[in-house]
């Protein structure tokens, strides 16, 4: 019943009712936020990217052929946009001279949030996305699948790797087994 409401919603933001879609930003904006943030590691960044991709979403809403495939479309666009930044950055950065490039970081990037947070930010971003929406923004497999578009079996399988893989960075790291 639920999927059938949200398709509803879907369909009536497709042809124009701006209140449809601001009950879908309102649904997915924090996912997207999270999911950009696994690409991109900056909450500022990836409250960016989720708001450009909202604001490409809108634009490009008429064309979706499949209302039930809405929340993977978005992803896609959110992901895109949130490599996009991460190019944009880099090459800013690398045109800055070394004093501002450090500068820039450090405002940007905020505390050292220790070994588990760089653990994770060391993952393979397939990996990554699926520990930042499951434990950040605090989704079930079923949502982290439904928003990625992939099978639940396919996100209980990436979180169980990624676990073992923060694990292991942090027993290399010098963290005892428990």
């Amino acid at each position: 019943m639920q999927r059938d409401a949200e398709n509803e919603i879907v369909e009536a933001a497709r042809k124009g009712n701006t209140e449809s879609f601001g009950i879908l930003y309102t649904r997915h904006y924090a996912a997207m936020v999270w999911l950009a943030y696994s690409i991109v590691l900056d909450r500022n960044l990836a409250e960016d990217a989720a708001q450009q991709a909202f604001v490409k979403a809108c634009e490009k809403l008429p064309g979706l052929k499949r209302a039930d495939r809405f929340a993977p479309w978005l992803a896609r666009i959110c992901r895109n946009e949130a490599h996009q930044l991460l190019r944009d950055r880099r090459r800013l950065q690398s045109a800055a001279s070394v004093d501002t490039e450090s500068e820039a970081i450090g405002r940007t990037e905020g505390p050292d949030l220790g070994p588990v947070k760089a653990a994770v930010d060391a993952l393979a971003p397939m990996y990554r996305e699926i520990v930042v929406l499951h434990y950040y923004q605090r989704m079930d497999y079923r949502q982290i699948a439904a928003t990625l578009g992939v099978a639940g079996h396919t996100v209980r399988g990436r979180l169980f790797r990624a676990r073992r893989k923060i694990e292991q960075t942090l027993r290399r790291n010098g963290f005892p087994e428990r």
